[in-house]
């Protein structure tokens, strides 16, 4: 069922709300690990035991490079996972006001002839120098 354009715009507006809504957003990914602290004896040697933690650290791909970041459990992973989930909600509706944005392209009406010539005046190109430098000679001739 298509619809129109306003029912378009009223999504574009809905869109646009929702993306001025996020706040701070960041990529990444938290990554939970444990670890085995290799002092003799502890109870992280033993074959079923998951080892010490868990520890967290932020992941994030910088110009070409993994960039690993530690992050303390409590109130800065609090945050980090809301920047994060922030930044998922934004790829979420990007693809979306896109979308709307080219339906409302495709919806509205051709510009009148007026509109068209003027756009067309518009994007004229001026001549090339070296035809004016041609003109000029034969002209002097």
């Amino acid at each position: 069922m298509a619809r129109t354009i306003e029912e378009l715009e009223d999504r574009r507006a809905e869109l646009l709300k929702q993306l001025e809504e996020i706040g701070d957003m960041r990529r990444g990914s938290i990554a939970e690990r444990y670890r085995q602290c290799g002092k003799h004896p502890c109870c992280c040697e033993e074959a079923d035991h998951p080892g010490h933690g868990p520890y967290y650290s932020l992941t994030v791909k910088a110009e070409g490079k993994t960039v690993t970041r530690h992050l303390a459990p409590g109130a800065e992973l609090a945050k980090v996972e809301r920047e994060i989930a922030a930044f998922r909600r934004f790829q979420e509706l990007v693809p979306e006001l896109v979308e709307v944005n080219e339906e409302i392209c495709e919806g509205r009406p051709l510009h009148t002839q007026e509109g068209d010539s003027i756009e067309r005046a518009r994007l004229k190109k001026k001549s090339p120098r070296s035809s004016r430098r041609r003109l000029g000679a034969k002209s002097r001739r």
